[in-house]
């Protein structure tokens, strides 16, 4: 039984430098995601810019990519536009974020209470 013990132990610290190991561990991944909310001073874009209890529920079942015509032609102008992120309202006051990578919709995240 000791010996097992010792075995394991000595496994333990010769692989605990090895480089090769670097591939089991797991990367590291950033726990919070850019925020929802439109930055302070960006320039109101659209008229509406609010998203219904409908629209939001078409937006989660939306598969990305999505160009950006289509997210325009389905969920209008938001509220705000940056060079990356098209803001809309919801109706609890909180916020939706379409990203964009050049003309291309590639995700959404909502606001929470603390934006």
């Amino acid at each position: 039984m000791t010996r097992n013990i010792v075995g394991l132990l000595w496994i333990a610290i010769a692989t605990a430098n090895c480089p090769e190991l670097e591939l089991l561990r797991p990367t590291s991944v950033e726990a919070v995601q850019p925020s929802a909310a439109p930055p302070p001073g960006l320039q109101p874009y659209g008229v509406d810019g609010e998203l219904s209890e409908t629209d939001i529920t078409r937006l989660l079942y939306l598969q990305f990519p999505q160009s950006y015509n289509a997210i325009s032609n389905e969920f209008g102008f938001p509220a705000y536009r940056d060079s990356t992120t098209d803001y809309y309202r919801l109706p609890n006051g909180r916020w939706a974020a379409i990203r964009y990578v050049g003309a291309m919709a590639t995700g959404v995240n909502f606001s929470d209470s603390g934006d």
